[in-house]
Formats: structure tokens, C-alpha cells, sequence
């Protein structure tokens, strides 16, 4: 199942996310190291969090000693929007093994799950069968998830390295890439001049978020832009 047709489809498809995932992985992988983390903890960490947000936001408590339970705790609050994504792409994956199941949805992230998602969608409304091939859809979602994954890992600790030439104080501009890319991958479905205005948007909005919340700010504005221009889209196209 692992290299069939559906797979290939599925890099195919994952191929934006790559392309969105070489600055933000660099930036984490910046950021990871003027904190003080080593090549290969940026590494386990890129491979088992497998979240920007979630990464980002515990990078300054890990730096402050903070205990590992507050550590834990933040990075499962972000990562629980991961819990309405796969019940939404549960249904599509019928007659497919728990245990597969279970090592598919570590690969679960915005990107690997709006692709896929949208795609089952498309194809249900074309062919029903489709929509109830768990095997073929997983395929599908695994060539999406496990390539964009291989990214991101490689991505950090590619980044942690190069940040070893960089002047001190660089990775905090490296936030800035943050709000366009999450907000582009939450309206990733639109087309024409609305994408690129909300990236830009994204960026300039950041600067007053971040200095009101240099944690959370970069996250609440590629929330919020993004709703925004979701919001436009749907407008504009019912006029």
C-alpha cells in the first residue's frame, strides 16, 4: 500500500506543503538552538511533537527551566485542534485497521489534513464509492503526511545548523514567516488575490500582536486573519 498509485498521488499533492514547510521548519530550527537546544533534541523534537505551534510555544518555558509539566501541558493545549481533524477524516478511513490508524494520525497537521480532507470531499461528491475506500484514502493521506513529516524533521535540524552562522538575536525575526504560512494553510482551498493579501496582512498584523503577546500573538493573528479572509471569500462569492 505504501508506494501504490494512491501514494504517489498523495506526494503529489503535498508538494505546496513542502514548499511552505522549508522556511518554517529553518525557523524553528533558528529558534531551537539560540534557546539553547541541541542538533539532536531539535531532531527527536521535530519527530515527536510533529507541531509548529506547539514547538514554538514551548521553546522560551524550556529555556526558563520551566517544569515538565507545564511543558507538556502547553503543547497539548495547541495540539488539541488535532482532535476535531481526525474525526473529521475518520469516516473517510472505514475498514482500515486501528493499528494503522493509530500510526497514521501522528501525522496529522493542518497541512496534511486540509489536503486530504478537501480531496475525499471533492471525490465524494463525484463518486460515492471513493469516499468509503479506507485503504485507497489512507494511501492518499499517508503520501501527503509522511513526506511532508520527512520535511519538516530534516527541515529543523537543517535550520538549527545554519543558525550557527547567524548573528544573534536573527531567529526572533523568523516569527514573521509564522502568521502568513498557518493563515495560508487555513484558507488553503482559495484562489486568486485573496491568499497572498491575507499572507500579507498576516505579516503586518503580527508586529502589534507580538509586542502585546510575543507568545501568543503570532498565533492569534494567523487565526483571526484567516477567519477574516475566509469570511471576504465566502462573501464574494455569494455576490
Amino acid at each position: 500500500m505504501g508506494f501504490s498509485p494512491r501514494f504517489r498521488e498523495g506526494v503529489r499533492a503535498a508538494i505546496p506543503i513542502w514548499i511552505a514547510f522549508v522556511p518554517s521548519s529553518l525557523a524553528f530550527g533558528v529558534a531551537a538552538q539560540a534557546h539553547g537546544l541541541q542538533l539532536g533534541e531539535v531532531v527527536l523534537m521535530s519527530a515527536w511533537v510533529y507541531s509548529g505551534p506547539a514547538q514554538f510555544t514551548v521553546l522560551a518555558p524550556i529555556a526558563a527551566g520551566k517544569s515538565s509539566l507545564q511543558i507538556l501541558l502547553a503543547a497539548s493545549l495547541v495540539n488539541l485542534r488535532f482532535l476535531p481533524m481526525s474525526t473529521a477524516l475518520a469516516p473517510y478511513f472505514r475498514g482500515v485497521r486501528p493499528r494503522r490508524l493509530l500510526v497514521a494520525a501522528h501525522f496529522i497537521v493542518a497541512s496534511s489534513f486540509i489536503i486530504p480532507y478537501l480531496r475525499f470531499r471533492q471525490e465524494s461528491a463525484l463518486r460515492e464509492h471513493l469516499a468509503t475506500d479506507g485503504q485507497r484514502n489512507l494511501s492518499f493521506f499517508l503520501g501527503v503526511g509522511i513526506t511532508s513529516f520527512l520535511i519538516w524533521v530534516v527541515g529543523t535540524g537543517v535550520g538549527h545548523e545554519v543558525a550557527q552562522g547567524l548573528p544573534r538575536g536573527f531567529e526572533e525575526g523568523l516569527k514573521f514567516i509564522l502568521p502568513g504560512y498557518f493563515a495560508g494553510l487555513l484558507v488553503i482551498d482559495m484562489r486568486g488575490r485573496i491568499l497572498p493579501l491575507i499572507c500579507l496582512v498576516s505579516l503586518v498584523a503580527t508586529v502589534p500582536a507580538m509586542v502585546l503577546s510575543p507568545d501568543w500573538g503570532w498565533i492569534a493573528t494567523a487565526i483571526i486573519v484567516a477567519t477574516v479572509g475566509w469570511s471576504v471569500e465566502q462573501w464574494m462569492k455569494r455576490a
